[in-house]
């Protein structure tokens, strides 16, 4: 069984230093950025705080979710953690569904191209090896939070109706996960450890949400 909890922190860490130095020092969007890197506003759901030169955000705190273990699969979808399983065996709120969190809005990223090798027996890019240096391009979308709760709320996904989602998907054990019902598909992730049920939206749905978006191509 996959634990799908174990981060690789060294892969976030490069990915985090290469949107430092390709996306916030250097788009004429971004006026100034802070990363947050102390252990509580991490789990409080902060990365980095930005601004930008247009006067529109000003301090927003970002929490970053970047596709990083589907590099080179060209994934036109983002998936929304609505709730796991713990090592206690409690089903918990997922990082979309925890209100505790403080986050304003999120920066999607999807690596699109990076030079790391590829295993031809499993079929699988070695993500392991993600490094700044090596990423050539990467898509991004800023997405207010706010505006996704917006867009699920006009299809009749309030977070109760997400709730009763969540827990019939559980019940049933399993669900479809490829099928997309006016813009909006689940998936039940049965082999990681912590049995995560996600929300799932396209990419072009996030490109139209984001207030701003944009190709990184290095």
């Amino acid at each position: 069984m996959i634990d799908n909890r174990k981060n690789d922190s060294l892969v976030e860490r490069e990915v985090a230093a290469f949107l430092d130095e390709h996306l916030y020092k250097d788009n004429e969007i971004i006026k100034e950025f802070a990363r947050t890197d102390g252990i509580n506003e991490q789990v409080a759901g902060s990365d980095v705080i930005l601004s930008t030169t247009d006067g529109k955000l000003t301090r927003v705190v970002v929490d970053e979710k970047v596709a990083s273990t589907q590099a080179n699969r060209n994934l036109g979808t983002f998936t929304l953690e609505l709730s796991f399983i713990n090592k206690a065996g409690n089903r918990m709120c997922g990082w979309f569904t925890d209100t505790s969190k403080i986050t304003e809005y999120y920066l999607f990223g999807w690596i699109n191209k990076a030079d790391i090798p590829y295993d031809a027996e499993t079929k699988r890019w070695n993500t392991d090896m993600i490094r700044k240096d090596n990423i050539h391009e990467l898509e991004w979308a800023l997405v207010s939070r706010k505006k996704i709760l917006s867009f699920l709320e006009k299809k009749g996904w309030t977070f109760e109706r997400l709730g009763r989602q969540d827990e019939k998907i559980r019940q049933n054990g399993c669900v479809t996960t490829k099928d997309f019902i006016d813009d909006v598909a689940f998936r039940y992730s049965e082999k990681y450890r912590e049995k995560p049920v996600n929300l799932m939206l396209k990419k072009e749905t996030y490109m139209k949400l984001s207030d701003y978006n944009g190709k990184i191509v290095c």
